[in-house]
């Protein structure tokens, strides 16, 4: 088992919590069709390593962040990275909104559990999304598993996981 796709997974979905009804137009919605892409993986880590060089030269921020409660959707996960100016100029700048950031962190984690589950015996799923994240994931495991590790050391990609207790090995 890959460990550390499998928390940093976990670290997300305590952080976005249950997700409430969804309106056709938000990011959970969007989640059941979202297709993941290798450059947006790309541009994902890219923006958590700006956002960790910015939260380093930014402490009262980096604070802040690590001390909001996590958010309860993706689609209130893109508006409270939203909200503040640094946040979001420094993820536009790695080439990603903050809409197709959490999507693509959360698609990743989703195709990463798949594969964990196939891999144990169980089936792969059967929505077009999923399958197609599933098969990109399988395609591309090591560089995604090597993002993921990269992700792991930054304190920005920490500080928007606190308050996850099962990231414990």
């Amino acid at each position: 088992m890959r460990t550390g796709t499998v928390v940093v997974g976990a670290m997300l979905l305590a952080m976005a919590g249950p997700i409430p009804a969804q309106s056709p137009g938000s990011a959970d919605a969007a989640l059941e069709t979202y297709q993941l892409t290798i450059p947006n993986v790309r541009k994902m880590a890219a923006a958590y390593e700006r956002l960790d060089a910015a939260l380093k030269a930014n402490p009262p921020l980096a604070a802040k962040l690590a001390s909001e409660e996590g958010a309860r959707s993706a689609e209130e996960l893109v508006a409270r990275l939203d909200r503040d100016p640094v946040v979001r100029q420094t993820i536009s700048a790695a080439g990603i909104t903050t809409r197709d950031l959490v999507l693509t962190q959360l698609a990743t984690y989703t195709a990463g559990m798949n594969d964990y589950a196939v891999k144990a015996g169980g089936k792969a799923p059967t929505a077009p999304a999923a399958s197609a994240n599933l098969r990109l994931y399988q395609q591309n495991r090591a560089e995604i598993e090597q993002l993921t590790a990269r992700l792991q050391q930054l304190s920005s990609y920490q500080a928007l996981q606190a308050g996850d207790d099962s990231d414990e090995e």
